[in-house]
């Protein structure tokens, strides 16, 4: 099993998506692009996709209020001096930091950020051991 697919209800999918293709470097899939949904190629066969609460009755998904930070994704950038540059896109595309890059507990150097509509991620490089 491998994960192909994460998508995000978005208010504004055509500016979340263009947060992450300016922001992250990430590609659009522009076959996908329409005004409900749109879609950024992540690496390695995955995607995210952003789309509009129109899709709710399309999966059968009911309406449920927004409680906090639920999920992140992680990026992975080459090496540790990667990751500044990384964040510094980030921000200036119209991420929020959350906190400053840093070594962790398991081996990598990240940093934690939201992007415009609340949804955390990091970007993190392995520690050479």
């Amino acid at each position: 099993m491998r994960l192909s697919y994460t998508t995000f209800l978005a208010r504004d999918v055509a500016a979340l998506a263009t947060f992450y293709v300016e922001g992250l470097l990430l590609e659009e899939v522009m076959a996908s692009r329409d005004e409900r949904y749109r879609e950024v190629k992540a690496g390695d066969g995955c995607m995210i996709g952003f789309a509009t609460e129109t899709v709710r009755p399309l999966i059968n998904l009911p309406e449920e209020p927004a409680t906090g930070t639920r999920s992140l994704l992680t990026f992975n950038v080459d090496t540790i001096a990667d990751v500044a540059p990384a964040v510094g896109r980030a921000v200036a595309a119209g991420a929020e930091l959350v906190r400053e890059a840093m070594e962790t507990g398991f081996g990598q150097y990240q940093a934690v950020l939201r992007d415009p509509e609340g949804n955390t991620f990091r970007l993190s490089a392995a520690i050479a051991t």
